[in-house]
């Protein structure tokens, strides 16, 4: 490759900016895979990120549509500190769509 030739990229897929019902801002999408298969997922900032740390910024979770309410939440089964910290994507389920914009809004 030249050294001025930019890589090529393959779009793997889309997102577009929601607002829950609490306000909190996040992505929701489909990715698609090498084989053709599209998979809805669902990006939200890592809240519980701490300063110099080197935990990620964004978390991404699968989208498995709504969820029954059985009363309480679903367990992590690696039961580590941070993943006891991390809020469900699922009780997010209710949005409502926002402007498209060209920056992660969080």
């Amino acid at each position: 490759m030249d050294k001025n030739e930019k890589p090529k990229l393959e779009e793997a897929g889309a997102f577009w900016i929601k607002t829950s019902k609490t306000g909190t801002q996040f992505l929701t999408g489909k990715i698609k895979s090498k084989t053709g298969e599209e998979i809805s997922v669902m990006v939200f900032k890592n809240k519980y990120k701490t300063e110099g740390s080197n935990q990620p910024d964004y978390r991404i979770y699968f989208d498995n549509g709504p969820v029954k309410n059985t009363g309480s939440l679903p367990t992590n089964s690696d039961n580590t500190e941070d993943s006891k910290k991390i809020e469900s994507p699922k009780t997010e389920a209710t949005v409502k769509k926002e402007t498209k914009t060209e920056e992660i809004p969080f």
